[in-house]
């Protein structure tokens, strides 16, 4: 199962500066943000982006069973990201929730710009190279040209409220891409540069984000099962 391409290392400091965290929208919102699953061999040790890669077969499969498992939830909606990879998993799971599904580029990954498809450990090798200007300011830091952790929320986070605000209270899901979620989780709850490169969502899984009308919380992390969470969604098991 392909992981994230790892940050430079970034320190534990408490006073490092952190993302504006984003306000509660002053009602209940609950929203799954839900990772593609495994991409094709040829794509697994290169730096893709949002470059339209396919599935591998094993990541066909990974989609269809973590779709079945939201079968069982009561979903208001779905949107995805209009990238092949992530659509699979949102019109699964919109199919079998019978959720109505939207299809929104704004959810796509981010653009690593002249570094895109490099292999993995020359993409790594320049990172590390500019681990110093990246430090300074990894929320705004697009050294390759591309987008920020600051440009993959501001484009996304309208998505997430207005999905949540249609939702009246009901549970939603994001089918999308790691750095996209990275980025909405850093806002929501306004994390510095070590606690966002920290956050990490294997492929085909899912992490909850809630708004209980006063602040943001992930209550829950790289979750295989969202079948768990049942309760806490409303639905009778």
């Amino acid at each position: 199962m392909r992981r994230p391409i790892p940050a430079p290392d970034l320190p534990d400091d408490p006073a490092a500066p952190r993302a504006p965290r984003a306000l509660s929208t002053g009602r209940p919102a609950r929203v799954w943000l839900v990772r593609h699953a495994e991409v094709a061999l040829e794509w697994q040790e290169r730096a893709y982006g949002d470059f339209d890669v396919p599935l591998s077969s094993d990541g066909m499969a990974q989609t269809r069973d973590m779709a079945g498992r939201f079968g069982a939830l009561p979903i208001q909606s779905v949107a995805s990201s209009n990238l092949l990879r992530a659509l699979w998993m949102g019109r699964s799971i919109a199919e079998l929730t019978r959720a109505p599904l939207t299809i929104d580029r704004n959810l796509r990954e981010v653009s690593r710009g002249s570094w895109q498809g490099l292999p993995t450990a020359e993409f790594r090798a320049r990172w590390a190279a500019d681990a110093e200007d990246f430090r300074t300011d990894p929320w705004r830091w697009k050294g390759h040209g591309g987008e920020s952790s600051a440009d993959l929320f501001e484009r996304a986070w309208p998505v997430v409220l207005s999905q949540a605000a249609n939702a009246r209270g009901g549970a939603v899901v994001i089918a999308s891409h790691f750095n996209l979620i990275r980025a909405l989780v850093t806002g929501a709850l306004g994390l510095n540069g070590h606690d966002s490169f920290a956050f990490r969502i294997e492929t085909a899984r899912a992490c909850l984000l809630v708004d209980d009308g006063r602040e943001w919380s992930v209550p829950a992390q790289n979750v295989d099962d969202p079948r768990s969470f049942a309760s806490a969604l409303g639905a009778t098991e």
